[in-house]
Parts: C-alpha cells; structure tokens; sequence
C-alpha cells in the first residue's frame, strides 16, 4: 500500500512538472514586416492594447502590462527563410489577437 503511494504522489509530481503544451505554429509567406505591419494595424483598427518587441529574425507582439488585460496573450514572428512561422500563445477565442492573426496569415 505504501508503494502504491509513493507512485500515485510521483506520478502527480511528474505531471505537474510537464511542461505545457506549445502553441500551434501557422506559417505564411508574408514577410515578417507584411506581417507584422498588418497585425499592427489590425489592433489599432480594434482598439486593442499591444505593444512589440523586434529581434534580428522577427520579433514578438504582446498585451502584457495593459491594465484591462488579466491574461497576456503572446505572438512570436520568426523569419524561417521563405516562410515565417507565427505562434500565438495563451490568447482567448475570438480575441482581437486571434482575429489579428486570421486576418493577416
């Protein structure tokens, strides 16, 4: 019985220590700046919080530290050569971001 414990309070430290599962990844053939750009202008047209973090092959859109926004959505760009892989993470169905991406994909 104390095996069988033991195990159970393993298993359960295990699963908890598992990483998340990561955001799906779309591709387009949009240059990052297209990209970018686009999704820019697609939250300013829903008056929607965000702010940019460029790097060398992309960058990343987030709306962490707006004060309406209880859970920060995170959208990676990266330059793939001739595609660019968008990963949009922890953003609600039907969100702005979500509409964001769709429309510029």
């Amino acid at each position: 019985m104390r095996s069988l414990s033991i195990i159970t309070v393993l298993s359960v430290a295990a699963t908890a220590a598992a990483p998340a599962s990561s955001p799906p990844h779309l591709l387009t053939a949009h240059s990052s700046q297209a990209f970018i750009e686009c999704f820019a202008r697609s939250q300013n047209v829903r008056a929607a919080p965000w702010g940019f973090v460029p790097k060398a092959d992309g960058g990343t859109f987030s709306n962490l530290g707006a004060t309406s926004v209880a859970k920060p959505y995170y959208l990676v760009v990266t330059d793939r050569g001739r595609l660019r892989e968008i990963s949009l993470a922890d953003a609600t169905r039907g969100s702005a971001a979500q509409e964001g991406v769709s429309e510029c994909i």
